[in-house]
């Protein structure tokens, strides 16, 4: 077949160029020929018409990719970097909060740390330091909204707090 000779190698390119990989580019020319090979009037085929049957073939790859929550190489790199900055991010985020608990009054920090780093009810808290459950809930207010100023983010407060839920601080 004259098309496969003279086109194989810019038929790789352009599927490689929607399948994002050289070998699975290849296996999708290779089979789009034997598909081709199969019918009759083979040798009437021009070359438009291959490249809209190969664009198609590489579509299709793709959906049933995704159909199947296969995962290329490419995309598990771009993974590993996005979670690897996230989690920087992440420990950032930590270590600012953590310097910004180290700086609240002592009554204030004592209070937060009670309630959610030791899992505290609001109340027991309250007996433990012999204080009114009115004062405990006063100083969890301030205690936020300090950390809310200075951490310029609420979503950052919370991510943390879910994150460190379980480590003692």
């Amino acid at each position: 077949m004259s098309i496969y000779d003279n086109h194989y190698c810019q038929m790789v390119i352009y599927a490689k160029k929607i399948v994002k990989t050289t070998s699975i580019a290849e296996d999708i020319v290779q089979d789009l020929f034997v598909k081709l090979l199969t019918k009759p009037a083979v040798n009437m085929i021009n070359t438009g018409f291959v490249y809209v049957c190969l664009k198609n073939s590489a579509i299709n790859y793709i959906s049933s990719k995704k159909n199947k929550n296969i995962i290329n190489d490419n995309s598990i790199d771009d993974l590993l970097v996005e979670s690897m900055s996230d989690l920087a991010e992440i420990e950032e985020r930590e270590r600012r909060l953590r310097v910004i608990i180290s700086e609240l009054p002592p009554k204030c920090r004592e209070v937060l740390m009670k309630i959610y780093f030791e899992k505290m009810k609001y109340a027991d808290a309250a007996k433990e330091m012999n204080l009114s459950f009115h004062t405990v809930k006063s100083q969890m207010n301030i205690a936020f909204s300090t950390i809310k100023k200075r951490m310029n983010s609420f979503s950052s407060i919370i991510l943390f707090l879910v994150i460190t839920w379980n480590k003692s601080f």
